[in-house]
């Protein structure tokens, strides 16, 4: 966990510095939807799925794989709160707009989306992160 913190740690300080390409593997994923009464996400479905990230070295790109489709997204927007939390809004590669959070407190990268009119939330649990290509 601590080489997971620290690897994503560098990645976020060096945000417009880096280097190398990130990749994230991820071994659960949990869909959320928003919740109008409560004003959460809090109706969610947690599955066993596992994924990989990469995010290219100029952070334009995204590549999502999964077993069973690829697909890539095109960084429109980048930015850093105060607790850490990276938000990348994306189009994906069909023309789909989302907004990515990549939450290293958490472990976790979390993506934001309309479907059918509703807001949901796709919660990627992080396995690990390391870079390639210096």
């Amino acid at each position: 966990m601590m080489k997971l913190l620290l690897t994503l740690g560098l990645f976020l300080c060096t945000l417009v510095q880096i280097q190398a390409q990130i990749n994230v593997s991820c071994n659960y994923r949990e869909t959320c939807l928003y919740n109008e009464e409560t004003e959460k996400f809090d109706i969610c479905d947690k599955i066993e799925d596992n994924s990989l990230f990469r995010i290219n070295a100029d952070m334009t790109m995204i590549t999502h794989t999964t077993e069973t489709m690829k697909s890539a997204y095109y960084v429109e927007s980048k930015s850093e709160d105060e607790s850490g939390i990276v938000e990348l809004k994306v189009t994906s590669d069909v023309g789909n707009e989302y907004v990515y959070f990549i939450d290293i407190a958490n472990e976790e990268i979390r993506i934001a989306a309309k479907s059918d009119g509703q807001i949901i939330l796709i919660r990627f649990y992080i396995k690990r992160a390391w870079e390639t290509g210096k």
